[in-house]
């Protein structure tokens, strides 16, 4: 397993990542709305963690809920 490969919800520049790949702010607001996203995916697909490639695309069709 590569830590690389998964979303660390708890890291500050993980989530600035994902918001700048998709051209939003990096306010703490979005930070937690990327949280809640990943809670959701979380117990929608019964995973504990999720992979970058894997997230990207719900982050894409939930970006009128970020600034």
């Amino acid at each position: 397993m590569n830590d690389h490969d998964y979303v660390n919800f708890s890291q500050e520049h993980e989530l600035n990542y994902i918001l700048k790949k998709f051209d939003k702010r990096q306010t703490q607001s979005n930070r937690n709305i990327l949280v809640g996203i990943g809670e959701s995916v979380k117990a929608s697909t019964g995973k504990s963690i999720l992979k970058h490639g894997e997230f990207h695309p719900y982050v894409k069709s939930k970006l009128s809920r970020l600034e």
